[in-house]
């Protein structure tokens, strides 16, 4: 490599993709460019990634320690926040603090190791995460399925003759909970090697329109799919069941959704339902997945218990070209025990129990305004912005401001820090060293990544590990992680890192037949009852007015990571129907249209979408100016009692020409 460029790896999402970072003289990243030497990307990286430099050098980043308001020293700017919610502690006990975390910290090994000790000092029950607006069935799922949270399948695309996947679009956004080789290009090459790829989803996304197949779906009846599939794979499930626990229950209910009853839920015809599981029985091996489209859409953990069931009855189960378990599973597991930090912790607002150490983001806003023992006083922030990714946003605002002491830490200043007390500015990944922990069991392949900082932080900027620790002792709390981000990184180890291949350390990869001989399967729970119970007592035509909103991700925008990042004039800022659907609303594109719910109104223009199901809504997530939750009901009610996730995809809406012109501010 020359002298300007680094290795080091993408941390937006699982995938964690080899990249290559081009410097100038000044030691400033100019250019990201994916890895071709590298062992798993192999050369594919997405735009998040490439174009990651942009946000760490975005000139709205927060570079300065604030104290009300006004810049201050890292000193002042630690020992003020300290002492505030120190004193919250002292007078209110510890429930009275919480903690918010976003989803960057999830790929931050360092501070992620930082933040769980800080949780266990700080000893509150109160700590929320991003989590319960996107992935908490999954964990609530591997939980009741494999006795931890921690345990999670891997689709071994790679080998597979067929694929389905469930409302994801890894061409746009490489899917959640999962390390694809070579990127989002796995399934050309399944498409390649004469096999299929099943797109279940209700819009025809850009990875259906690049190869596979795609079946249109209702939003949020998966689980109806699920279950008809898994009724006629029934026959061909192993007549073996030793470690399998829970199957006769579990398929008595599978065999009473008939193709024609799953058809008049889904849409889906009964004919492709049949067809759909016949291939699947005769196929050499299938992969399934399922991400943010079913996770959000209301039955997420009984959908995902239903996935390892399709797997099993198929035969597809801890098997190549199936859905393989990872041996670090284990380790896993004992790391974060039974999923709860603390196991007695539930909400005092609506009992919801604590799941891998984490109440639902749906109630945080009732825990801050509901008075009474314990309310919630005092909050951590932390590389998230829940007044805009939780729905209820304007009531999440106004519980903010009534905080006795907010801390936020962060690269950005953003709707949740406008009332910060204490505002701390974080590193970006290009500017700290890291090890990949979070994909490590997520992937077929068996690299533990390791990075050198690629550049220096930008003004008074700090690592999150640094800053959790420094704050946790400044707090009094013991913190065996307070070393984490104050090791000197010699910039020459950076260079010798910088050419390794692989960048990083091999380590186990799962291996087919081992896991199932060893570990015991639960594919039904009694708890799963009530799930089952209430996806019955769905109505049939759950829209109102005939639509039903969906969310889509942006190719640019992911998360929390762009803050203000406004570019080619906010292009995605547009809903999405059939062609149909406008000419019988006597729309054109390009016309504004109010979308509402009972929660609230966005305009926003409209646009005809080929391969859009009929009575379907598409609003993308994370634009700027216009936010898709403020049209998503809120409070303990829109909440998935079993994991806590909010349904935030499949919601009723109305849709009309608009009545009022909105100015460009809104959301």
């Amino acid at each position: 490599m020359a002298k300007d460029e680094v290795r080091t790896f993408c941390r937006v999402c699982e995938a964690a993709c080899g990249l290559v970072a081009e410097l100038d003289a000044n030691g400033t990243v100019v250019r990201l460019r994916p890895d071709r030497d590298h062992p798993h990307s192999q050369g594919y990286a997405c735009a998040k990634g490439t174009r990651f430099h942009e946000v760490a050098q975005h000139p709205s980043r927060v570079l300065t320690p604030r104290v009300d308001g006004k810049p201050a020293t890292w000193a002042e700017a630690l020992a003020t926040a300290a002492s505030r919610l120190s004193h919250l502690r002292q007078r209110w006990g510890p429930h009275a603090i919480g903690l918010y975390f976003g989803n960057p910290i999830a790929f931050n090994g360092p501070g992620l190791a930082a933040l769980l000790a800080f949780i266990r000092g700080l000893g509150s029950r109160n700590v929320f995460s991003a989590s319960s607006q996107d992935c908490n069935n999954k964990f609530a799922g591997a939980k009741l399925v494999h006795g931890s949270p921690a345990i999670h399948p891997v689709p071994d695309f790679e080998r597979c003759e067929l694929a389905l996947v469930f409302g994801s679009n890894p061409y746009v956004s490489q899917s959640s909970f999962v390390h694809l080789p070579r990127g989002a290009t796995v399934f050309d090459r399944i498409v390649e090697r004469g096999g299929d790829v099943v797109w279940i989803d209700p819009r025809r996304t850009e990875s259906a329109r690049r190869c596979g197949t795609h079946l249109p779906i209702r939003p949020g009846t998966d689980a109806w799919l699920m279950l008809a599939l898994l009724g006629q794979l029934a026959p061909h499930a192993p007549g073996d069941r030793r470690g399998i626990e829970g199957v006769d229950t579990l398929l008595a209910h599978a065999r009473a959704v008939t193709p024609e009853l799953a058809a008049a839920h889904t849409g889906v015809p009964a004919a492709s339902i049949v067809a759909l599981a016949d291939r699947i029985a005769r196929a050499r091996a299938t992969a399934l997945h399922m991400s943010v489209g079913v996770n959000q859409g209301g039955f997420g953990t009984l959908a995902y218990v239903l996935l390892h069931a399709i797997a099993w009855a198929s035969g597809n189960l801890d098997r190549e070209g199936g859905s393989l378990l990872h041996p670090l599973g284990p380790v896993l597991a004992r790391v974060f025990g039974a999923g709860d930090l603390d196991p007695q912790g539930t909400s005092r607002v609506g009992a919801f129990e604590s799941l891998l150490g984490t109440l639902p983001g749906g109630i945080l806003a009732d825990e801050i305004l509901q008075p009474g023992p314990g309310r919630l006083r005092g909050l951590i922030v932390i590389a998230g912005d829940p007044v805009r990714s939780i729905p209820g946003g304007e009531r999440l605002e106004r519980a903010f401001a009534s905080l006795d002491t907010l801390v936020t830490i962060d690269m950005f200043d953003n709707a949740s820090s406008r009332a910060a007390d204490v505002v701390l500015p974080s590193a970006s990944w290009l500017e700290r060293a890291d090890v990949s922990g979070t994909s490590v069991a997520l992937q077929a392949g068996g690299l533990i990544q390791m990075t050198g900082p690629v550049m220096a932080p930008r003004g008074e900027a700090r690592n999150d590990a640094r800053i959790l620790a420094d704050l946790a002792i400044a707090m009094g709390s013991r913190n065996p992680m307070w070393w984490l981000g104050r090791v000197p990184w010699p910039r020459a180890l950076t260079r010798a890192m910088a050419r390794m291949v692989p960048p990083g350390l091999r380590g186990p990869a799962p291996r087919p037949g081992r896991w199932t001989a060893r570990h015991t399967v639960r594919l039904w729970h009694p708890r799963l009852d009530d799930e089952l119970q209430r996806l019955r007592a769905r109505p049939l035509d759950a829209g109102s007015g005939g639509f039903t909103l969906i969310g889509r991700r942006r190719r640019l925008g992911h998360n929390g990571w762009l803050h203000g990042g406004v570019r080619d004039g906010n292009p995605d800022a547009i809903a999405a129907m059939a062609a149909e659907d406008l000419a019988a609303l006597s729309l054109a594109e390009g016309d504004l249209v109010d979308i509402t719910t009972c929660a609230g109104t966005l305009t926003l223009p409209v646009r005809a979408e080929a391969g859009l199901l009929r009575g379907t809504v598409v609003v993308p997530h994370g634009l700027p100016l216009h936010n898709l939750n403020a049209l998503v009901p809120s409070g303990e009610t829109a909440v998935e009692r079993l994991s806590g996730q909010h349904v935030m995809t499949g919601v009723p809406v109305q849709v009309r020409a608009a009545t009022r012109v909105v100015a460009a501010s809104q959301g």
